[in-house]
């Protein structure tokens, strides 16, 4: 269920205009996705899709940032086939 929620946002978004996509693990083995463009309706549309499939979505403007100006769209899930200890 996790994996096709991602695969289907990544399929959604490669037909914006995006300049970046990545897809990492966060700080606590939770995975992340991560999306570079410089148009600001991209973000609306990206962040609309992905809570319409229940995701959790946040975005920044980087002004001076590897790809120049542009919008940094990050989608976390948790995952839950990873062990966390308590804290």
């Amino acid at each position: 269920m996790l994996q096709a929620h991602m695969k289907s946002v990544i399929k959604y978004a490669i037909e914006l205009d995006i300049d970046y996509i990545e897809s990492f693990l966060g700080y606590e083995g939770d995975k992340v996705l991560e999306f570079i463009t410089k148009k600001k309706d991209v973000v609306e549309l990206i962040e609309s899709y992905a809570k319409n499939l229940g995701l959790e979505c946040k975005h920044e403007y980087e002004i001076s940032g590897e790809h120049g100006p542009a919008y940094n769209i990050f989608i976390g899930v948790e995952d839950p086939s990873v062990f966390k200890l308590k804290k």
